[in-house]
């Protein structure tokens, strides 16, 4: 998500698209406009991540604190879901 020129946009679209996490093989990568949409919407991702760690560790801290399951059987459920319709990053790196 960049803002500013359209000329500078040109300029680093590539190298910004090679280092961009990608969805359907495609980079997540955008030139908003020469405004400050850009800030805008990073404020609003960050806020979606944010929400999705804070779902995570209380779905974590469920079997732990509320069954007393060990770390390592929930980090095995983390890893079935991660291979599964749920897989994502944070729910990789939580296995």
């Amino acid at each position: 998500m960049a803002r500013g020129s359209a000329e500078i946009w040109d300029r680093v679209a590539p190298m910004l698209s090679a280092i961009a996490a990608r969805y359907c093989d495609a980079p997540c990568t955008a030139w908003l406009g020469p405004d400050g949409a850009g800030h805008f919407v990073k404020t609003v991702h960050n806020g979606i991540d944010y929400a999705d760690m804070q779902l995570l560790a209380d779905v974590y801290g469920a079997p732990r604190d509320g069954l007393g399951l060990p770390d390592r059987e929930i980090a095995e459920i983390f890893a079935e879901w991660s291979a599964g319709p749920l897989a994502s990053y944070l729910i990789e790196i939580s296995a």
